[in-house]
């Protein structure tokens, strides 16, 4: 039976050891402790928080709490005496919106050149608009048209309707 095995017994045989350092599973070696479930807990934790942080910085002064907050305020103070001094303190603040609905505000605004800032980012915003944004857009834009003091704002008020 010896002579029938073609030669195994020339192989070099490996030890246990080795074995089981190929399989990479050997009994002798100490797994690594997992985290206790607590502990993952905290790790996560405060993977998130440094997560929310980093996005707050990189997002803008638009995608901050502060920002929400203000944007309401000025939505509640729309057609009241104070909109024109909240509007003024928001823009010295955040700037023009880049969204709909703060642009949307903007154009109740007394300052034409704002007006004509508001005008040009919600036409490049209308493709993507749903349609009763289109439809709350184009009444401004007809009241703009009939009613503004200024001739810009009519024209372009008009043309933005005639483009819609």
């Amino acid at each position: 039976m010896a002579s029938e095995r073609n030669g195994d017994d020339d192989r070099e045989r490996l030890s246990w050891r080795e074995i089981d350092r190929r399989r990479d599973g050997s009994r002798h070696v100490r797994p690594e402790a997992k985290p206790s479930g607590r502990r993952q807990q905290e790790q996560e934790k405060v993977r998130r928080e440094a997560l929310k942080r980093a996005e707050a910085l990189f997002a803008g002064k638009q995608q901050q709490p502060s920002y929400k907050k203000a944007l309401a305020a000025l939505e509640a103070q729309r057609a009241t005496p104070e909109f024109q001094n909240a509007a003024q303190k928001f823009l010295a603040e955040f700037e023009l919106p880049e969204d709909w609905r703060g642009l949307m505000l903007f154009l109740d605004y007394a300052d034409p050149a704002v007006v004509g800032s508001a005008l040009t980012r919600l036409q490049k915003l209308a493709p993507t608009a749903s349609m009763v944004e289109l439809q709350g857009l184009k009444g401004k834009l007809r009241t703009l048209s009939l009613t503004s003091r200024d001739r810009q704002i009519k024209a372009q008020a008009a043309a933005l309707l005639q483009h819609l």
